[in-house]
């Protein structure tokens, strides 16, 4: 489970694979930012994958926590 409280950032990064996220509570302020692109994902019950190897980060510009549920995709192929 990750939690990002309201008015926060993760910095600019890359991680080892991509991930899934179910967003669990969100709200409009929160984005996450992929290779230039913003992305906001909905608590609508949606999973989305992310390339988590391509720099990223993720804010919560809103005033509710985001929460989503994330696991990692160990076999994978983005080509």
């Amino acid at each position: 489970m990750l939690l990002k409280e309201p008015r926060s950032t993760l910095s600019w990064h890359r991680d080892p694979e991509p991930r899934l996220h179910i967003p669990i509570h969100t709200n409009p302020g929160c984005l996450m930012v992929i290779d230039k692109a913003a992305q906001h994902m909905p608590a609508d019950g949606g999973v989305w994958i992310t390339n988590n190897v391509k720099y990223h980060n993720a804010f919560n510009g809103g005033e509710e926590n985001r929460v989503h549920l994330v696991a990692c995709v160990l076999d994978y192929n983005f080509s």
